[in-house]
């Protein structure tokens, strides 16, 4: 586990999501992922998260799930999904699925399973059940060796963000099955309730 009990974790509103937005932007070009002038066409449409030091005084991390409609999700809009994987998704009432993206973190600070763990409480306070995402080839090895999660591909791999990415969905009660049998105590420190979760939070 990360060392992320004297991180704060919570949903990012007024300035703070400010901040996580331009968090977001800042390592994002760092990384070539996007130019400092290329506007991000999801900024309304999404909730974000963040991670604190402990004193509050700077943002560390941040990711952020977008709630539009399905065809209109990045995953969706940037990769050939094979059609019957498409009618699942579209089979799903809308408030139940929203796409998990702009995950990222400064250097030297351990909060990424933190930040997963939070969104996670979010989403399952408010109902979703599947999360869209695109994942660089790299990590999708990685998450599936040390957490097992069933990441299920729906698509053909793509460069997408200066990287092979491949499309995916994840059923989050799946997901939690999966850890619970096979990684207990990731599962019980997914499960934790804490109080600086936004427990109950509306979108």
């Amino acid at each position: 586990m990360d060392q992320n009990e004297t991180y704060h974790y919570c949903k990012a509103e007024g300035h703070m999501r400010n901040k996580a937005i331009k968090l977001h932007h800042q390592r994002y070009q760092e990384v070539g992922f996007l130019r400092e002038d290329e506007d991000d066409p999801y900024i309304d449409a999404s909730t974000y998260f963040i991670v604190q030091t402990p004193d509050k005084e700077e943002v560390v991390g941040v990711t952020r799930l977008i709630f539009n409609p399905l065809d209109e999700l990045p995953t969706m809009k940037h990769f050939t999904i094979f059609d019957i994987d498409k009618m699942k998704i579209a089979g799903l009432e809308r408030t139940k699925y929203a796409e998990i993206s702009a995950f990222t973190k400064m250097p030297k600070h351990d909060v990424g399973l933190g930040l997963i763990r939070t969104v996670l409480n979010y989403s399952l306070t408010n109902g979703l059940t599947h999360w869209v995402c695109c994942i660089d080839e790299r990590v999708y090895r990685y998450m599936h060796r040390i957490f097992k999660f069933p990441f299920e591909v729906i698509g053909d791999p793509n460069v997408y963000l200066g990287s092979k990415t491949i499309p995916c969905v994840l059923n989050l009660e799946q997901c939690l099955d999966t850890l619970k049998e096979k990684r207990r105590k990731l599962y019980d420190y997914f499960m934790e309730n804490e109080d600086n979760l936004m427990e109950g939070s509306n979108r």
